[in-house]
């Protein structure tokens, strides 16, 4: 979908994952802020905005996107706006499952994951790209009303629907796991709310890169959607991933704090 993130420049910021993250100050492109997020460093790439994103309650992020809300300089042209979490620690290759555990709740402004924006990812693994601009290879999306896990591979010239089902009910938390084995002999499976909704043999990545020596994935959160008019609000809680197996979250996830103000 565009360049990767990565290679960009950010700023090593002091918060840590046990310590209260502040909204964003106003900055320009180069200047991003970075977090330590579950002991790894992310750097946030939002529009430079009081609102894009804030900390309202410890481990609970909120994202916001409004009209023309460019995280990236390629958003613009691409048609698309952003306020998302990226990481910028390990990346993660062919022969590795990786995990990513979360919690989120729908905000009250949700119409364009109603129907009226045609992509909407709440969490991706991004493709580990070079001059390449490709879909992620694993992404979580609220489209049309529903919730959907889609993945993309080497192949496919398209992503392939996993899941879809109507999108659990807005406003409360839901919690969701994800276990993946990268490469063309690959395996997908996810739980929401402690039930099974995916399980599946399914290749993941684009593994015929630099004949498969190049890294495959690593992971992201917050809002990736196309550039409507309507605005959007999620939250995201305990984003935990890596190699190191995490299915004790599925019956048990961390217990998410309601923000001060409710889920506004």
């Amino acid at each position: 979908m565009r360049r990767n993130p990565m290679t960009r420049l950010a700023v090593l910021a002091t918060a840590v994952a046990a310590t209260f993250l502040t909204a964003a100050p106003p900055l320009a492109f180069g200047d991003r802020p970075s977090y330590l997020v579950d002991s790894k460093p992310m750097d946030l790439y939002a529009a430079p905005t009081s609102y894009a994103f804030s900390n309202p309650v410890e481990n609970v992020y909120r994202f916001e996107v409004r009209k023309d809300d460019f995280g990236w300089p390629g958003d613009s042209k691409n048609g698309k706006r952003r306020s998302e979490l990226v990481s910028r620690g390990d990346q993660y290759r062919a022969g590795e499952t990786l995990w990513t555990a979360f919690s989120f709740v729908v905000g009250p402004a949700h119409s364009p994951f109603d129907g009226g924006s045609e992509q909407n990812f709440i969490h991706q693994w991004h493709s580990v790209d070079i001059d390449e601009n490709r879909a992620p290879v694993m992404r979580v999306e609220l489209n049309h009303g529903n919730l959907e896990i889609r993945t993309q591979s080497d192949g496919s010239d398209k992503s392939i629907v996993r899941y879809r089902a109507v999108r659990p009910k807005d406003g409360v938390v839901h919690n969701l796991v994800i276990s993946g084995l990268l490469g063309q002999r690959g395996h997908i499976a996810a739980w929401l709310d402690g039930a099974e909704i995916v399980n599946t043999d399914a290749p993941i990545g684009y593994y015929n890169d630099d004949d498969g020596e190049r890294a495959l994935a690593y992971p992201q959160w917050g809002i990736y959607q196309s550039n409507v008019k309507a605005p959007a609000v999620i939250y995201d809680a305990n984003l935990t991933w890596g190699t190191a197996e995490l299915s004790d979250l599925i019956t048990a996830p961390t217990p998410v704090p309601t923000p001060p103000g409710g889920w506004v």
